[in-house]
């Protein structure tokens, strides 16, 4: 398959009409004959070309060579993704605001996601998703001042999180619609996660695994799926969905398995004690956590260590408190 032929159904698949993905750069004409393999396409405007259906150059390169060799995969194992879109380094932005603003102060964050949001340009698709989550953040900046304050104007939790879920409702029904998730739509589930109800998550894991097969040995996609799967995970076991939460670990354990990947496989064995204190036997469960935290002790992975000493905590005060302690990750 040509780069115009790919192209053309990378946009379809995604539900894009040659005039949504045009621009000032590039034609509805100029796309119709690119795809049609009638026309060249320097780099700069391919480069925007992709930008328009959130495919950054590295992934259309992967799934042209796929196309031309099959085999491909088995080659692509030990090669790490980069992504040099637009939308990462945004979404790298927003996470680093979010964290200096738990660190630091939320009005900062505050400013800093106003400015953000005054960049986007709600007429290109990934754009408006990355101002709903500066919406979103923002919604999450005030409350936090609210409760640091005292003050009894700010929303109650419920309706917070009611308002947060609206806000979030064109990333579901986009999610829904693509056909072929690619790492835009896996990256755009796992940072919106936090805003869907446990059913919508347990509606769309199923097809975030099922929608990704064909660039599954793509080491970013891997890697974002099996983080997306432990998110759920959290959900499920926090909102006790025994079944949702089970079904997530065994989705964890298919894609691990001889996957040589032992960070990953350590991060299971801990969730799956921590769904046995949950729902079977607390003391199993906590062997099995004290197992994967030794682990990284010996693997001289402090951070790791530190980190997951810290969550076992959060656990174990979520099973003594189920309705008033959470544990996210």
């Amino acid at each position: 398959m040509d780069e115009g032929k790919l192209f053309r159904k990378l946009r379809k698949d995604r539900g894009f009409s040659l005039e949504q993905v045009s621009d000032e750069v590039n034609s509805v004409s100029f796309i119709s004959k690119f795809e049609k393999g009638q026309s060249n396409i320097s780099l700069l405007r391919f480069e925007r070309l992709l930008q328009n259906v959130n495919v950054s150059m590295e992934e259309f390169i992967y799934l042209r060579e796929l196309e031309r060799n099959p085999m491909l995969n088995e080659d692509m194992k030990v090669l790490r993704g980069y992504l040099s879109s637009d939308f990462y380094f945004y979404w790298a932005k927003l996470l680093n605001i979010n964290k200096c603003s738990e660190t630091e102060n939320f009005e900062k964050g505050i400013i800093e996601m106003k400015q953000v949001k005054a960049e986007m340009n709600l007429k290109i698709n990934w754009q408006k998703f990355v101002s709903i989550y500066c919406d979103i953040c923002l919604l999450l900046y005030q409350s936090n001042i609210s409760q640091r304050n005292n003050s009894l104007e700010g929303p109650t939790s419920e309706l917070l999180f009611k308002e947060i879920n609206l806000l979030s409702k064109p990333v579901i029904s986009y999610l829904y619609k693509v056909e072929d998730w690619g790492v835009f739509e896996v990256v755009l589930f796992k940072f919106f996660l936090f805003t869907f109800h446990e059913e919508q998550i347990n509606q769309l894991l199923p097809i975030a695994i099922s929608r990704t097969q064909k660039e599954n040995e793509l080491h970013v996609m891997a890697l974002f799926k099996l983080e997306t799967i432990f998110s759920s995970f959290s959900y499920f076991v926090n909102f006790r969905h025994q079944v949702w939460a089970k079904k997530s670990l065994e989705n964890a354990r298919d894609l691990l398995k001889d996957a040589r990947d032992l960070t990953n496989s350590t991060l299971l064995l801990f969730y799956e004690g921590w769904y046995k204190i949950i729902f079977e036997e607390t003391n199993r469960g906590l062997e099995q956590c004290y197992q994967a935290i030794s682990i990284f002790k010996i693997l001289e992975q402090p951070v790791l260590e530190k980190r997951f000493k810290t969550i076992l905590e959060h656990v174990l005060k979520n099973k003594e408190e189920p309705d008033n302690y959470f544990m996210f990750i």
